[in-house]
């Protein structure tokens, strides 16, 4: 609360940024309300939101090869836990959002499709195509009895690893980067693959927010293009971080 002089008036702003999480927070509520026919429509489709400030922040090939040492460095000299260099490969491979590997369960892992069917996302339940570097990984992962999450806290495999953002920040400091999250590398994992020539659809497939059309179509049954764009997307970062994938036997 402001205080002002008798009858005075005081004008708080928040700036684009605050405007557009409030114009969503609003549609999202309304869409709510219309789902339980509180109402009948919702009055704030197609109202215009402020354009938000874009993070454009994206690795670079250079960038890739010095987070790929640093991983290799800190594997060396046990300076994180296994949790932690899983997680980070993972995010780098997979265009996962950090809390959902963060909460990936052995469960929603399909090798057969092979993706992965999450079950609590940002947009719900969710599949995604994973790739065979992304399963390499995952194959070096040793379950933890009684823990069903892949990467179970250090002390109490019932828990996730929820350090994995802190991890995160101090190996791409020994990597000399800045300005790097877990969102950096999403946005890195959709602009290769822009760099490669896919199209805005099968990026969105690829990172769980295409539209609903998209949605429904790969829900069941992933379509080989979709998992072979996700095995190329992989390969080329993978590449650029100095991980060589095991020839099959």
């Amino acid at each position: 609360m402001i205080k002002t002089g008798f009858r005075g008036k005081a004008v708080v702003e928040g700036g684009s940024g605050a405007a557009t999480r409030t114009a969503g927070l609003l549609g999202g509520i309304l869409s709510y309300a219309v789902a339980e026919r509180v109402i009948t429509t919702n009055p704030a489709v197609g109202v215009k939101r402020p354009a938000g400030k874009k993070r454009k922040r994206r690795l670079t090939p250079d960038e890739y090869t010095a987070l790929g040492k640093a991983l290799v460095e800190t594997e060396e000299g046990s300076l994180e836990r296994w949790q932690a260099l899983a997680g980070v490969r993972l995010l780098a491979l997979t265009g996962c959002r950090l809390s959902e590997i963060v909460k990936l369960r052995w469960s929603e892992i399909d090798r057969a499709e092979p993706c992965l069917r999450l079950e609590d996302t940002k947009e719900g339940a969710s599949v995604r195509p994973i790739s065979r570097a992304a399963l390499l990984i995952l194959d070096d992962v040793q379950r933890v009895p009684g823990s069903v999450y892949v990467l179970p806290a250090a002390r109490g495999g019932q828990r996730p690893f929820v350090s994995l953002d802190d991890a995160l920040e101090r190996i791409v400091s020994k990597a000399g980067l800045e300005g790097v999250s877990a969102h950096t590398l999403r946005h890195s994992f959709a602009s290769t693959a822009g760099d490669l020539g896919y199209s805005d659809s099968t990026i969105g497939a690829m990172l769980g927010h295409a539209g609903r059309g998209m949605t429904s179509r790969y829900i069941h049954h992933l379509d080989t293009v979709l998992i072979a764009a996700a095995d190329r997307v992989a390969m080329q970062i993978s590449g650029a971080m100095g991980v060589a994938e095991k020839a099959d036997p």
